[in-house]
């Protein structure tokens, strides 16, 4: 970064990843990093119109299979070492094929979103 607009954008980018980061924090401040790819994952393929899976995910994100699976109960319906999920996410079937799962966000998953979005 050489010029002052160079820094003043980069200084502005950090700041709002503060921002969202530290609504995750809130959240849970536990939270790792892949479970915040995860959920920004699957919400981003919705707004593109896409599918995404659970192999997907572990692919996008860099996750073993029980890694991916456990984020996305978290952000679901729970798992059962779980006391319960966050219900920001479905696990429904692909419209294109009924042998595979497809991830969908839930309405208080796109309210935790836009509350970060509005950040």
């Amino acid at each position: 970064m050489t010029t002052k607009t160079e820094k003043d954008e980069a200084l502005q980018t950090l700041k709002q990843l503060k921002r969202y980061l530290h609504r995750f924090n809130q959240f849970d401040p536990k939270m790792q990093v892949s479970t915040i790819l995860t959920l920004l994952e699957i919400a981003e393929a919705e707004l593109l119109n896409k599918a995404i899976s659970v192999r997907e995910i572990e692919r996008n994100v860099g996750l073993l299979s029980g890694t991916a699976s456990r984020n996305v109960y978290y952000w679901g319906e729970g798992h059962k070492d779980m006391k319960g999920g966050h219900e920001m996410v479905t696990i429904g079937f692909d419209p294109e094929d009924r042998r595979r799962r497809s991830l969908l966000m839930t309405p208080k998953g796109w309210a935790f979103i836009n509350q970060l979005v509005k950040a």
